[in-house]
């Protein structure tokens, strides 16, 4: 009976440490992405400014 309480004992902390392990990979993982999505939607973003103030620009020319 020893035998399968050590057995569950050394899986369960295994597995419980397997799953830290995956989740700290994910959300650094996930954070870098959400981070690098953001300075896209900002890149974009400001080409819109830059693409709109020159419309203006040549709207404003005679």
């Amino acid at each position: 009976m020893s035998f399968w309480v050590q057995f569950w004992s050394w899986f369960f902390f295994i597995s419980l440490a397997l799953f830290v392990i995956l989740a700290v990979v994910v959300l650094v993982g996930g954070f870098l992405n959400i981070r690098s999505l953001f300075r896209t939607l900002t890149k974009q973003a400001g080409a819109q400014e830059s693409a709109g103030a020159k419309a203006d620009k040549a709207e404003k020319l005679p």
